[in-house]
């Protein structure tokens, strides 16, 4: 049975208790041992407090707001609110305060000698945290673990071209993906195969795929071409690209669209022959007046 001490709103002056559920041989020798838990009922603030079964004491005084326990070396004291609530408790030493899951707070005290402790409850409910920490505050961050979705995209590896035109497609670098960094790589690698894809069915279909043309019509290159150009001029300078070397035009691609490829052989043609430098030079790229000079140079015309 949980015993109950009542402190009026009027009772302001200090009450000295002797436990009521005290052990006769000890209440004699002035320890109160708690043999059963026991509620105190203050008046300021208005709430209860539990001393639980097992507390022991030299002597308790209970205050309309405060409780003091006077503990011996070795004297163990545990006191609870009955509902949501938090405890200050002077001094410290020896002291330990918890906040359970209801908010609901614990002192335990534990004496090293004789020392009197002021216990002071507030309604303000204590901090819970779920690490098992103490009634200070604080925040809990919760580890969650992501497991990433890994989408291997499947290329055909060998994709048959119609008209008879050789497209080389490059090989993808990760054969199963597992990072995003690899997937990224993977579809670069499918990006760049789908526009080769792309320009050779162009050129095929809307201006036909001409074979074995080395120079323009005109017997020399005399036409600007940029990125976007398509024609049988820009047939002849992917012919003499593809004959400038697998460093020039690895993709060695001829169908008559200046795309980004054909760009990047030109820049390789242009850095090779010291006609640009750098990609911020003027006509990074393009066949200007300079780069025209060249080829037809090298072609002897």
């Amino acid at each position: 049975m949980i015993k109950k001490l009542k402190i009026g709103l009027l009772s302001l002056a200090v009450l000295s208790l002797v436990f009521v559920g005290a052990n006769n041989a000890d209440a004699a020798a002035g320890d109160l041992t708690w043999s059963a838990a026991q509620t105190v009922d203050l008046s300021s603030p208005d709430m209860d407090l539990t001393i639980a079964s097992g507390s022991t004491a030299e002597s308790l005084v209970v205050n309309t707001g405060t409780i003091v326990p006077t503990l011996a070396s070795g004297d163990v004291f545990t006191v609870a609110t009955a509902a949501a609530g938090s405890f200050a408790v002077t001094p410290s030493t020896g002291v330990s305060i918890n906040c359970n899951a209801n908010t609901i707070s614990t002192v335990v005290i534990t004496a090293t000698g004789g020392q009197a402790y002021t216990i002071t409850p507030s309604t303000t409910a204590c901090t819970y945290q779920a690490s098992g920490g103490g009634g200070g505050g604080g925040t809990v961050t919760p580890v969650v673990t992501v497991t990433p979705v890994v989408v291997v995209p499947t290329v055909p590896t060998t994709p048959t071209v119609t008209p008879t035109t050789s497209v080389v497609l490059k090989a993808l670098p990760y054969a199963s993906p597992k990072t995003v960094a690899e997937i990224q790589a993977n579809l670069n690698v499918l990006l760049e195969n789908v526009a080769m894809l792309q320009a050779t069915l162009k050129a095929s279909v809307g201006t036909g795929t001409a074979t074995g043309t080395s120079v323009p019509s005109a017997g020399s290159y005399k036409v600007g071409l940029t990125p976007g150009s398509k024609g049988n001029d820009v047939t002849a300078l992917q012919n003499f690209l593809k004959s400038q070397g697998a460093d020039i035009y690895p993709e060695g691609l001829v169908t008559g669209f200046y795309g980004n490829l054909t760009k990047a052989a030109v820049a390789k043609f242009q850095m090779k022959h010291g006609i640009v430098t750098s990609v911020n030079d003027a006509g990074y790229g393009n066949v200007g007046p300079k780069t025209r000079a060249k080829i037809n140079q090298l072609l002897g015309l």
